[in-house]
């Protein structure tokens, strides 16, 4: 129901009069925040003081919380059960996309975080069926870049195929260029920049500048796929899972 509530409050015309409502059904605005005129579905908002929503976002999630000086600006669309967290003085600009499935696709909690001082800029989008984390100081720069936690292998012949998932997981003061891919289950180390159009399908490690590299062949199956992995065990999935 305060999800529902909440719905019918976030189109209200007027700024003021959208924060008092939604204090009063429990959510926890400052009045020294922003809050445009939104589409919002969710069961739990904070938005600290100097804090800025703009106007015309879906966001339909579990929670949003934005600390100090945080920002989302416009046409963003946040779709699934999963939880965003801004830290102070990060934010997210124009025509992002960020979606989930709901259970039984998705398995378990999953989360966006953004450090302190860290942005996604416009037009990139990112598949929660995991948590994407980004440190402090870091960018998701440029367009078009996509972040991926999950994908599938499929048998050499017939209508076996499992799903993987990953987490990713980026720290502090790391840059991405436009039209980058991340594979699920990648881990990207502190003071490392990632050129334009590169596919990020390894942990980074050492700090400094990485590029994409040629096509190469790697020798798989799916048994050797498997036994690399660990089966996500939940009587209640539509398919087979696997974690990294």
């Amino acid at each position: 129901m305060k999800k529902i509530i909440t719905l019918f409050v976030g189109l209200i015309p007027i700024g003021i009069i959208r924060k008092l409502f939604l204090n009063l059904i429990g959510h926890k605005i400052s009045y020294k925040s922003k809050l445009g005129f939104n589409i919002l579905y969710i069961s739990d908002i904070k938005l600290e003081e100097r804090t800025s929503i703009g106007s015309f976002n879906l966001i339909a999630s579990k929670s949003l919380y934005l600390e100090k000086q945080s920002f989302i600006k416009r046409f963003n669309y946040f779709k699934g059960p999963f939880k965003v967290h801004l830290s102070y003085k990060s934010g997210i600009s124009n025509n992002n996309k960020f979606r989930r499935a709901n259970y039984p696709i998705s398995v378990g909690e999953a989360s966006l975080h953004l450090g302190k001082n860290s942005f996604i800029v416009s037009n990139h989008f990112i598949d929660l069926t995991k948590s994407v984390s980004f440190g402090d100081n870091s960018i998701l720069a440029g367009i078009n870049t996509q972040l991926w936690t999950h994908g599938y292998y499929h048998a050499n012949e017939g209508p076996d195929r499992i799903r993987i998932d990953g987490e990713i997981k980026i720290s502090n003061n790391v840059y991405v260029g436009s039209g980058c891919i991340f594979n699920p289950g990648v881990k990207v180390n502190d003071a490392i920049h990632i050129g334009a159009g590169s596919v990020i399908s390894k942990d980074l490690t050492e700090k400094g500048m990485y590029v994409s590299q040629g096509l190469r062949f790697i020798k798989n199956d799916i048994n050797t796929i498997k036994e690399k992995l660990h089966r996500v065990k939940d009587n209640g999935l539509v398919e087979h899972v696997y974690s990294k």
